[in-house]
């Protein structure tokens, strides 16, 4: 009698079993583990940044004032190489993502003499690790859009980018970016939108490329 009772229970006590070890798995996998301490850090409310651009490309072929005068411009100009040099500068604010999916102003110099402005969106960790001059960065990717009272700007951006200081771990609410980007621009007038300017080229923050390409730990 007893022996068939114990029989009777065993199959009850598995499959009460086995909807326990159902119910934890489907928690395990609807709720999957918190990521590393690493992977969750936050950035800084505000990351900052400063960059030299150097671009190359094309512009409309100049017409002579005179010959504009006298004669209608033709339908079709040629081109010429063209060469952008700017200073510039943007700050940004976490907006979703982490703080990864960030926006704010930036403002472009070109030239010495003609000064862009506008805002973009910028997002971070694409991919999360990208390595160059031998240390750990992140790719990021730009979009960029501005003006002045003569010319309208568009521009993207995307490369390398790591925070100015490596060796240890930030805890500010702000922090300054270094980089290297490739950038391709569009520029056109306001007023004429046959002059324009389209060029591609490289941004970068000088002083710590050639730090990081030093290695000069004494610079962090």
């Amino acid at each position: 009698m007893d022996r068939s009772h114990g029989w009777g229970v065993r199959p009850g006590v598995r499959f009460a079993a086995l909807l326990i070890v159902v119910a934890t798995t489907g928690t395990a996998l609807a709720h999957p583990p918190p990521e590393p301490e690493e992977e969750r850090e936050q950035r800084p409310a505000v990351e900052y940044s400063t960059w030299f651009r150097l671009a190359m490309g094309m512009r409309p072929h100049e017409i002579e004032a005179a010959a504009r005068a006298t004669t209608p411009p033709p339908t079709r100009r040629g081109q010429d190489t063209a060469y952008e040099v700017a200073l510039g500068g943007d700050v940004t604010i976490g907006a979703a993502l982490h703080e990864n999916l960030r926006v704010g102003p930036w403002f472009e110099i070109r030239g010495l003499r003609t000064a862009f402005a506008g805002g973009e969106v910028v997002l971070q960790r694409v991919p999360k690790k990208l390595d160059m001059f031998l240390y750990d960065g992140e790719g990021v990717l730009a979009l960029r859009a501005g003006a002045n009272a003569e010319h309208v700007t568009a521009q993207i951006a995307y490369g390398y980018l790591a925070p100015w200081n490596l060796f240890r771990r930030h805890t500010g609410d702000t922090r300054y970016m270094i980089g290297v980007r490739f950038v391709a621009s569009y520029t056109r007038g306001i007023s004429d939108p046959g002059d324009w300017i389209a060029t591609i080229g490289l941004e970068t923050e000088p002083v710590g490329a050639i730090r990081y390409l030093l290695g000069i730990r004494s610079w962090y």
